[in-house]
């Protein structure tokens, strides 16, 4: 990370675990603002979404033209490290890159060993991070950068391969999370939290994708307000690599009535994200 960037973030460190964060329109779900409000009102939240394709009736998203061949084998840790955006593609999109890593094989290391009730819902916090070793990637690759010269609300991708059919199935097993987990409670090494969840529309990139924003709150110390973070993410599968792009943020102890001004939307980042998806479906298709 830059010097620019350290001297921004460090208030937020002590609480990026706790509330999720490793970095760093609603479709048939209630706000998070929604539902903060509600829980002050004593009036009941709304129930979950349907799947991330939107509301029933809605037209099929159009698939990309350029549909990647099935590989016989998943793509290496070098592959995939090609396909992140270099410093150089982010600049021309807007962004600058702080840094990032790669590996071969599944994550070994755990740091926040979180679970969740429902149980299938904490697969929304891994869809995002680098990370998750019961997610058995067969390589991995990740890069950090921020909006020119802001200093808050990193993007962080995350690009993870498997075999197709893996690919697949986690695509579903996700799309089902973000229709059925409305709101959730995790724990962690770190201590508990409670997160709800907007079902956003998907963007028409790659053979599938699924967006979501979670809202996470975190009781800190006994007593203490409740301190809040965003999680926007983007979730496209090309082939058998899957890339997430979250864009995060720690917002500490604000009223909840200010939640609505500062939820990230996605429009910033989409011409970032199609260029990083055309990378990946370049490696796929090589």
């Amino acid at each position: 990370m830059t010097d620019r960037s350290r001297g921004r973030r460090l208030s937020a460190v002590a609480l990026l675990p706790l509330l999720g964060l490793a970095v760093a329109c609603s479709e048939g779900t209630a706000s998070p603002e929604a539902s903060e409000a509600s829980e002050a009102s004593g009036a009941p939240e709304a129930s979950g979404a349907p799947g991330a394709s939107g509301t029933p009736g809605a037209p099929e998203r159009e698939q990309a033209s350029a549909k990647p061949k099935a590989r016989s084998t998943p793509l290496k840790a070098t592959a995939l490290t090609s396909a992140v955006l270099t410093g150089a593609e982010a600049e021309a999109e807007g962004f600058t890159v702080t840094g990032g890593d790669a590996r071969d094989g599944a994550a070994t290391r755990d740091p926040g060993k979180e679970t969740s009730e429902p149980s299938q819902c904490v697969g929304l916090r891994r869809a995002r991070s680098e990370n998750a070793p019961d997610r058995g990637e067969s390589a991995m690759a990740y890069s950090v950068m921020y909006r020119g010269e802001d200093t808050s609300w990193p993007r962080k991708t995350v690009l993870t391969s498997f075999p197709t059919d893996t690919a697949r199935a986690r695509m579903t097993e996700l799309r089902g999370a973000v229709g059925a987990c409305g709101r959730f409670e995790v724990k962690s090494s770190f201590g508990p939290s409670s997160v709800t969840v907007e079902t956003l529309p998907a963007p028409s990139l790659g053979e599938e994708a699924v967006r979501y924003r979670m809202l996470s709150r975190a009781e800190v110390d006994a007593g203490a307000p409740v301190h809040y973070a965003y999680s926007l993410v983007t979730v496209v599968r090309v082939g058998g690599v899957m890339v997430s792009v979250e864009t995060g943020e720690v917002l500490g102890a604000i009223a909840s009535g200010q939640l609505k001004g500062v939820r990230p939307e996605p429009g910033p980042d989409e011409r970032m994200i199609a260029a990083l998806i055309e990378k990946v479906s370049e490696a796929e298709r090589a």
